[in-house]
């Protein structure tokens, strides 16, 4: 390992402001217990579709072109998606980002 501890904390919390973010030097990975909460949508029978998530009560919202659909009922659609954040990691400085605060919800209208 090049940096430090210390040194790699230091680093993240220049690059990403939100959040505090600790380096697990076991794993080898930082971790973030900061709130994401995603928001998936309802598109046919057991089938759904990311819409936006908010990251430390900022929303950003899944541009169309990215198709993120999870399948199954409503509980088992919202565990994919939580999976999902997680198995295709953010990297900072060759180190994983795992994010440990992950909620989801269903998009709901408004009228």
């Amino acid at each position: 390992m090049k940096n430090s501890k210390e040194e790699l904390e230091r680093l993240i919390s220049e690059k990403k402001t939100l959040a505090i973010y600790i380096f697990d030097e076991e794993h080898k990975l930082f971790t973030s217990d900061v709130e994401i909460n995603l928001v998936i949508k309802k598109i046919e029978k057991d089938l759904y579709k990311a819409v936006s998530y908010f990251f430390d009560g900022y929303e950003f919202w899944v541009e169309d072109k990215m198709e993120l659909f999870f399948e199954g009922n409503e509980e088992k659609a919202m565990q994919k998606a939580i999976e999902r954040w997680n198995n295709e990691p953010e990297i900072f400085m060759d180190y994983p980002i795992i994010y440990t605060n992950l909620t989801c919800e269903l998009y709901e209208e408004e009228n």
